[in-house]
């Protein structure tokens, strides 16, 4: 199918859009996606068009039927930094002049940082820790938070190495009893073998599931190498005007 076609469907099923007015909506919103020659490009196929390009298509076709809320699965993976850059400078441009929320769903901290409001982090499938972008980045509490910040490229930490989470995510056709992250956390608890833990509150907007934060368990810090890194990146924040 042309890549005209596909931004027209949605229109056309439904809500029964005539083909024409159909047509001119999706020359609209390739242009509204920054695709240039709009009339000429509808009847491309992907094949026809780059990475990038095609990635700018696919967020006209998720427009087409104006919606409240737009889901980004990986809107970044297999583009190189500088068309990511473009595109998550045009996702947030759209979702300032629409009014809409967008959802993403991605593995690259780095655009987490440049995007988000608020921030679930999940492990095998559950919500682990969520709160606000700061307290996420700048006081994370569950172990694998502090794994995935630790594992973010550094130009300033001190290790050459470059931080991995040992073992390997669970398989999730076989449940086990208690915290699914536990074979993983060199801080895992006794407890964690036998019950999954529940959402600690730590602030109105910031919770964690982590036995860690028990009243009863022992006092654990994050790790050194992983403070200082925080402290790294609210100073370039403070640089930047506060942000991330």
């Amino acid at each position: 199918m042309t890549i005209g076609k596909q931004i027209m469907e949605g229109m056309i099923w439904h809500f029964k859009t005539p083909k024409k007015e159909a047509w001119d909506r999706a020359v609209q919103l390739l242009k509204e996606v920054g695709i240039e020659d709009a009339e000429k490009r509808m009847k491309n196929y992907p094949h026809q068009l780059s990475g990038g390009m095609r990635q700018r298509v696919v967020i006209a076709i998720a427009l087409s039927c104006n919606p409240d809320l737009l889901i980004c699965d990986e809107p970044t993976t297999a583009l190189d930094v500088t068309i990511q850059a473009k595109i998550v400078e045009l996702i947030k441009r759209v979702q300032k002049e629409r009014g809409i929320s967008v959802i993403y769903i991605t593995h690259d901290l780095g655009v987490v940082a440049k995007v988000a409001d608020y921030v679930n982090v999940m492990y095998a499938g559950k919500i682990v820790e969520k709160g606000t972008i700061n307290e996420i980045f700048y006081d994370p509490r569950h172990p694998y938070t502090w794994g995935l910040l630790s594992a973010m490229p550094d130009l300033d930490t001190d290790d050459e190495r470059l931080y991995t989470i040992p073992g390997s995510p669970p398989n999730l056709l076989h449940e086990k009893a208690g915290d699914a992250f536990a074979p993983r956390n060199r801080f895992a608890l006794e407890i964690d073998d036998k019950a999954e833990p529940p959402m600690f509150e730590i602030t109105k907007t910031h919770s964690a599931a982590t036995w860690l934060l028990d009243p009863r368990a022992p006092k654990v810090e994050m790790p050194e190498e992983l403070k200082k890194r925080i402290e790294r990146m609210k100073k370039e924040a403070e640089k930047n005007g506060g942000k991330l």
